[in-house]
């Protein structure tokens, strides 16, 4: 059987010159048929390092082979391997140095006024706070949400307002604000899902046990690129209680028809006091206890098909 080649390393094959990247260890690599002197033992006759254009290689004297272009990079630095790798999307994706996450998850827990209000005003647990880095940054005093991808690249910050001093709610770095999942990797590893409105409502589901996923931007947003993420996936749609709101869970339940194996989009009773799914958090939390008893039974329907594929890890996903 042939082995699934990592969806990362699939990404960055399509991205860089892995022709240029040969010739640059070997020169002479295109003029010989693509054979080389091998560097990993004595090649003093002919040539007996294969590589192809993709970076795979074989070397008929000593059998020292390369999986792919990161492994040849990686074996003739004498490096490891999975560095290599995520430096190299890193690079590609230009993503945002971890230190600078760091250091705002610093700020924010030296900071009691942004602790106290993300627990009494958003109701977000200390716990999630940590899991996904949520951060302060002292020259504007917006609260910091690093956006990762899937594959656990920080691509954007968003700085979000909560002082009354903060007109706008959301900054993102620039060039960087194109609408995203988040969070994408949870998405990739669970297969039901409560989307929601807005990062505040993510980590307050979340701090409630809740599978969520929200769009970064609004409830009018939606970013086609990435609508087959939800792919035979179970979609409970749990959108603000206002116009927008309303017409975002109707265009997100357009959006995901014949994509998701299930969708439904949540009514929640007028009785229910509130307008969003944190105020629904403190007026009715048993609310979000039921909420989550109906994620937790929905029973799939027997696929006999391939299996679920982690893409960052090449993992499979249970149901």
């Amino acid at each position: 059987m042939k082995a699934l080649k990592d969806p990362l390393v699939k990404f960055i094959e399509s991205e860089i010159d892995t022709v240029e990247i040969i010739s640059s260890y070997f020169p002479t690599w295109l003029d010989i048929s693509q054979n080389v002197t091998c560097p990993f033992h004595a090649d003093n006759k002919t040539p007996s390092l294969h590589i192809d254009p993709s970076g795979k290689g074989y070397c008929h004297g000593c059998g020292h082979s390369f999986r792919d272009i990161i492994d040849l990079v990686a074996q003739l630095e004498e490096r490891d391997y999975t560095i290599v790798l995520h430096e190299t999307y890193a690079d590609l994706v230009h993503a945002i140095p971890e230190s600078e996450v760091d250091a705002y998850v610093i700020n924010l827990h030296k900071n009691k006024k942004a602790l106290d209000w993300l627990a009494f005003e958003r109701n977000i647990s200390l716990q999630v706070l940590k899991e996904f880095k949520i951060g302060y940054e002292p020259v504007s005093k917006r609260l910091t949400i690093p956006i990762y991808d899937q594959f656990g690249c920080c691509i954007n910050i968003r700085r979000m307002g909560w002082l009354k001093s903060h007109r706008k709610k959301a900054l993102n770095v620039k060039g960087k604000g194109a609408v995203r999942l988040y969070p994408e990797k949870n998405l990739a590893l669970e297969r039901r899902v409560l989307l929601v409105e807005g990062e505040w409502d993510m980590l307050c589901a979340r701090s409630f046990g809740l599978p969520a996923v929200t769009w970064t931007g609004g409830a009018s947003n939606w970013n086609d690129e990435y609508t087959a993420r939800f792919k035979d996936k179970a979609v409970w749609i749990c959108y603000d209680r206002d116009k927008a709101g309303e017409a975002g869970g109707e265009q997100a339940s357009v959006k995901l028809a014949g994509v998701v194996e299930f969708v439904h989009d949540l009514t929640i009773s007028p009785e229910v006091e509130g307008n969003d799914l944190t105020e629904w958090s403190f007026t009715c939390p048993e609310l979000l206890t039921q909420i989550g008893r109906r994620i937790k039974e929905h029973k799939f329907l027997k696929h006999i098909g391939k299996k679920k594929i982690c893409p960052c890890c090449g993992a499979e996903v249970k149901s």
